[in-house]
């Protein structure tokens, strides 16, 4: 999970190509489970977490990925 922490600093702090790249490094297929679990694990209401953060950071990685 420590791992995870500074790809989530990328999302947040909109820096869309570094998370990328993080993500790639990390594994693409690993990477949105594990996602989803630091996301629960981290917040106090997890299911909002997931609903804010997840689907921003799988839009962004797509939306990078596919220019």
């Amino acid at each position: 999970m420590k791992k995870i922490q500074p790809i989530h600093n990328s999302l947040i702090n909109r820096q869309g190509r570094q998370m990328v790249e993080q993500i790639n490094e990390y594994g693409l297929y690993d990477f949105w489970h594990d996602y989803k679990e630091y996301l629960i694990m981290r917040y106090v209401d997890g299911d909002k977490a997931i609903r804010d953060y997840f689907p921003e950071a799988v839009i962004r990685y797509h939306r990078i990925t596919t220019r």
